[in-house]
């Protein structure tokens, strides 16, 4: 994070402390694709993505644990409208700007422990 050039940096900051104060699921942070990434027990599920320049994207995923299924029901009802689901198992949360960090502070942490808890069953 410390080399990250990237025009909402203070958006992937807010969001990583977001993340590292979770109380459960107590993720370990590490580094895939390049990104700050958590896992649990060696499994990430959880992976910041910096491609776009308009907004820091969080990627939901269940690291290699399931097969991905494009065309498969969520793996969770997402009631705080955050996520866009590329498949059953994987999806995107993209937050262009602060204020958009602001409202998910409130619904990130519920929203991680389900899909944590979803992924894990």
């Amino acid at each position: 994070m410390a080399a990250l050039a990237h025009p909402k940096r203070a958006e992937a900051e807010a969001l990583r402390k977001i993340i590292r104060g979770l109380k459960a699921p107590r993720f370990e942070e590490g580094i895939k694709w390049n990104a700050p990434s958590y896992s649990l027990g060696g499994v990430h599920y959880l992976t910041f993505n910096f491609g776009d320049l308009k907004s820091v994207r969080l990627i939901f995923h269940c690291d290699t644990a399931r097969k991905e299924n494009k065309g498969g029901p969520p793996l969770i009802a997402d009631e705080t409208g955050l996520l866009v689901f590329q498949s059953d198992i994987r999806a995107l949360a993209a937050f262009g700007g602060m204020e958009e960090v602001t409202v998910a502070e409130k619904k990130l942490p519920g929203l991680v422990k389900r899909w944590i808890e979803a992924a894990q069953a």
